[in-house]
């Protein structure tokens, strides 16, 4: 369960912006689209979604980006070659943030523990990282360490004893204690497991390589069970298909194959036992390519959509590349859907209206908002340009997020709940913010078109 995303310096982030999915505590509207935490103290309750509006370049794709940066090197920061930057993108609008850290931080619920992670990193070294746990007063320091520049060296503490104190003391400057520990074997401490464990298991990114990856649909459909949810999600999703069948296929597709490889470099491979996971990681680690596509195509296997002919019964098999985008989008959703659904993840999706009709988006947020399809509680936290879902039905305003652009360029993030909001009659919210009463809409001026193209002002 994610509670609070923090992230500065980043991108075009420059101050801190702060995603909450706290509720706010005047809104009883929708009481579904929030869950107990089961925690003896705040928060007891989270949003089950939120999502972010702002015009194209306010730095809603940055939000995703920090959560997938922040997860990919939690995960990988002890395999980065030793000559690369740790990062790279901070924000360069000002002379002083360009050489500036930047700061990544969540806090968030693991068995039933709230912990608080986070750590700060320029492009050589982690100046600084942390990790708290919450289950009593005050809170247990797991682990803190900073950077001491006149020392060349690094202050470190730990609450639950010296093994781990010396063990992150003596990590490289530009690994993150808490992939290296988090890894390690034995493990010197649960509340490392159970902190490493959730960015793995939990934290999930949707950005463009996995919009139409099939592996989660094509798991599912190898059980009867799984393909009745499929066919379920599908038929419900009324895109006219009848019936889905596994096809193999001899040549892996290209977003398949990827995907294979993206999991080898996670250390992740889905499918595989454990001897065929240890030959990938070795073979993308010695950049053998001829191995990776020799054991990859143990998996290649493709999905065929089957619809039936008016009239006469028969069945016809269609292939991806006969089917709509929009098709092959659901498709791949639904297994990523029930995986999300099942595993109660955290799932940060960019444009999640991208090449989907608005009720198959608003379909997408009921499963999520539906506690009898989401007893596990998963989250959702997707930008969208889908001004449809601003509908008081669909969601609260403190499921509702605005970035804007300052006018340094900056990021800035705000709820929409931070507003007071006394709709007229026939007015609506999504009239609201198209008209720009909440920000974050383009400015667009027909007229700076003709200025630009003329380089006279129009009169």
């Amino acid at each position: 369960m994610l509670i609070e995303f923090t992230v500065k310096n980043y991108r075009s982030i420059h101050e801190p912006i702060v995603l909450d999915l706290s509720p706010a505590q005047n809104i009883r509207r929708l009481p579904e689209n929030c869950f107990d935490t089961k925690l003896s103290s705040q928060p007891r309750r989270l949003l089950r979604s939120s999502v972010v509006y702002g015009p194209n370049a306010s730095g809603k794709t940055n939000l995703v980006r920090a959560a997938h940066f922040m997860r990919n090197l939690v995960l990988n920061s002890n395999r980065k070659p030793v000559d690369d930057p740790i990062f790279e993108d901070p924000f360069l609008l000002h002379p002083e943030t360009r050489q500036a850290p930047a700061t990544f931080q969540m806090i968030f619920i693991a068995n039933g523990v709230r912990y608080q992670y986070g750590f700060e990193v320029d492009r050589k070294r982690v100046v600084g990282e942390w990790l708290y746990r919450f289950s009593r007063r005050p809170e247990s320091v797991v682990f803190r360490r900073e950077y001491d520049a006149g020392q060349d060296s690094y202050r470190v503490e730990s609450e639950l004893g010296t093994d781990i104190q010396d063990a992150v003391q003596a990590l490289p400057e530009d690994w993150l204690a808490l992939t290296q520990l988090g890894q390690k074997k034995p493990v010197l401490h649960g509340e490392l497991k159970n902190s490493y464990v959730w960015f793995q298991k939990q934290l999930l990114i949707i950005g463009p390589s996995r919009r139409n990856t099939l592996s989660e649909t094509l798991d599912l459909c190898e059980t009867e069970r799984g393909h009745d949810w499929v066919l379920g999600f599908i038929k419900a999703a009324d895109l006219g298909i009848d019936d889905i069948v596994l096809e193999e296929q001899e040549d892996l597709p290209d977003e398949l194959y990827q995907e294979v490889v993206d999991g080898i470099i996670n250390n992740s491979p889905k499918g595989f036992s454990e001897k065929i996971k240890s030959q990938l990681v070795s073979a993308v680690k010695n950049k053998n390519y001829d191995i990776i596509n020799k054991i990859v195509k143990i998996r290649s296997r493709g999905l065929l959509s089957v619809r039936t002919v008016p009239g006469t019964g028969e069945k016809l098999s269609f292939s991806g590349d006969k089917e709509s985008r929009g098709t092959n989008q659901m498709l791949a959703l639904a297994g990523q859907w029930r995986e999300i659904l099942d595993n109660g993840q955290i799932c940060f999706m960019d444009e999640i209206e991208d090449g989907l009709h608005p009720k198959l988006v608003r379909f997408l947020f009921d499963l999520i908002h539906d506690p009898e399809q989401n007893p596990n509680n998963a989250q959702l936290i997707a930008t969208t340009h889908d001004t449809t879902l601003l509908d008081h039905r669909i969601l609260r305003p403190d499921q509702i997020w605005l970035m804007n652009k300052k006018r340094d360029h900056s990021s800035q993030l705000y709820a929409l709940s931070d507003f007071d909001i006394q709709l007229k009659k026939h007015e609506t919210l999504q009239q609201l913010y198209l008209d720009g009463v909440f920000g974050a809409v383009p400015m667009v001026r027909k007229r700076r078109l003709s200025e630009g193209v003329t380089g006279e002002k129009s009169a």
